[in-house]
């Protein structure tokens, strides 16, 4: 017997047959946001690392969070060397300062200066709210099944590359 519940609910093999059309769908979307960070970027003299570094100071920041380089050189899966080098040009651009931690003295943190709050936090803000209008035409129902099968593919691309490394 057929429930009402059963008959809206796709069959395992229509789910299949849609999966190319939802990675697509993915990599479409991936692609309009890397755009979107260069374009960001560009109007604040940043390459799309950069953006992705300051994103993530002033998230941690506006949650309470210590930044130190090495978090940002595991965000962003880029060496040591490079980190440094990206934090050299954040500070030279007025965006952070790199300053003894404030429990550890030994180590560093990177903080958002107030200029970098005043200036891009508005112009992040913005993008963030606007991507927050597109999620409200999701019911609560489709707001969950997105956010898992997003949670799912975070997780997955986490472990591609770290298998690569693992088994070598």
């Amino acid at each position: 017997m057929t429930t009402s519940d059963d008959s809206a609910r796709p069959s395992v093999e229509s789910a299949q047959n849609e999966a190319p059309s939802v990675l697509e769908a993915l990599q479409v979307y991936r692609a309009a946001e890397a755009a979107m960070r260069r374009r960001t970027g560009a109007a604040m003299g940043l390459g799309e690392s950069d953006i992705l570094a300051l994103r993530f100071v002033l998230d941690n920041h506006a949650a309470g969070r210590v930044t130190a380089p090495k978090d940002i050189t595991q965000y962003l899966g880029i060496s040591s060397a490079s980190t440094s080098v990206l934090l050299t040009r954040l500070e030279r651009g007025g965006f952070v300062e790199r300053r003894p931690s404030s429990v550890d003295r030994r180590s560093i943190e990177v903080v958002p200066t107030p200029a970098a709050e005043g200036d891009t936090g508005p112009m992040l803000a913005v993008a963030n709210a606007q991507m927050a209008d597109a999620t409200q035409e999701l019911t609560p129902e489709e707001a969950v099944v997105v956010t898992s099968f997003l949670a799912r593919m975070r997780e997955t691309v986490d472990r591609i590359g770290h298998r690569r490394k693992d088994s070598s």
